[in-house]
């Protein structure tokens, strides 16, 4: 760890932000049960899956009440030029802040975490840029935006109940259905008896026809799969011919009752079989009985939106929040933008009393 940096003010001991390198609680243990059991927790959240796409790149930053640890936020960083990029990590759809679950009225839940929010942000220290994707259950960003951040919203897909296979079925969209039913017509059958590697040569292929490099190296799918298999659960599927080629594959995870569309491949003289369809199809339903969420990851491509969207997803928005300073990544913009953010706190909090509560005519 590093050396703490203290704050007088609040009374809190903050670590100092390194350039580079990975900086992590004393007890990670601690950490990881608290992404377990937050709703804003995923599988991106946890320590090992942090190992395993930007080893020696990320810090996790802690929020504690006395002993117990009410917030952390995991954040990846990229040094260039000797400065500090907040990045999103390879395969990796969502990080953003946890918090510990809460009790009590929703106005003073919301208080106590917009400024868990604001203690989070201040430990961060300088950055160049900044953009992370949030789970879809932090809905509340106003701490960035009052200290300048701006925010994109994007969208996942879920499917929130994979009890019922029927149902499931019943609410994909009939061009799925038909495309599903032609994969087995022609012959295809699932089997979840292949390799990383085969994988990995099929995710490789997809991006080769579409003229753009893979999300992420050999070597990280690979650690990546490797942790999985540590400390959740994975399966390949992969639609195969009565000749033993591999048609298509995909590659779900699991861990604390959610499933995740991680990645997937083709090939690409076989594409047109409905393979694909097909063993996503066959995952889903596997899913079912190790996980009672599935996560598609979203997209913002049309072509892949109306896949997941097709396969009886919700729509979820999840908030991408980012940030490119105009004096960037220095501390006295930092110390600036900090006092900015106090003065309209103090500003915001005169005003509440001064002035009566509007009614939804005189929302701002």
């Amino acid at each position: 760890m590093t050396a703490p940096v203290t704050s007088r003010e609040q009374g809190l001991s903050f670590p100092r932000p390194a350039l580079v390198g990975s900086s992590k609680p004393g007890d990670i243990g601690t950490y990881d049960r608290l992404v377990s059991t937050s709703e804003q927790g995923s599988i991106f959240a946890h320590s090992w899956w942090l190992d395993a796409v930007a080893p020696n790149s990320y810090q996790i930053f802690e929020l504690r009440r006395g002993t117990n640890l009410v917030a952390a936020w995991p954040v990846v960083f990229q040094v260039s030029d000797g400065v500090r990029h907040v990045v999103m990590p390879p395969l990796t759809q969502k990080l953003g802040i946890v918090f510990a679950p809460a009790e009590g009225k929703c106005v003073e839940v919301q208080s106590r975490r917009q400024k868990a929010t604001d203690e989070l942000i201040e430990q961060l220290g300088p950055f160049e840029t900044f953009n992370q994707n949030f789970h879809e259950r932090y809905t509340d960003w106003l701490p960035f935006h009052w200290r300048g951040f701006c925010q994109t919203t994007r969208y996942t897909y879920v499917l929130d109940d994979l009890s019922d296979t029927e149902a499931l079925w019943s609410e994909m969209r009939s061009h799925h259905r038909q495309v599903i039913r032609r994969a087995e017509k022609v012959g295809v059958t699932v089997t979840d008896d292949v390799g990383i590697d085969a994988l990995i040569d099929l995710n490789r292929k997809k991006f080769e026809r579409q003229g753009k490099p893979p999300l992420a190296g050999d070597a990280t799918i690979e650690r990546i799969d490797a942790a999985c298999l540590n400390n959740g659960g994975r399966k390949i599927f992969a639609g195969i011919d009565s000749s033993g080629r591999i048609h298509a594959a995909v590659y779900v995870a699991w861990v604390d009752g959610t499933a995740y569309y991680l990645m997937g491949g083709s090939e690409p003289a076989l594409r047109e079989s409905g393979a694909q369809f097909l063993a996503l199809w066959h995952a889903i339903q596997f899913c079912g009985g190790v996980a009672s969420r599935f996560d598609f990851e979203g997209s913002m491509l049309p072509q892949v939106e109306s896949v997941f969207r097709g396969f009886g997803g919700k729509q979820c928005p999840y908030f991408t929040i980012s940030k490119s300073p105009s004096r960037p990544g220095t501390l006295k913009g930092h110390l600036k933008e900090a006092i900015r953010f106090r003065v309209g706190r103090a500003r915001r909090r005169i005003a509440s009393f001064a002035y009566p509560v509007v009614g939804a005519a005189g929302k701002g």
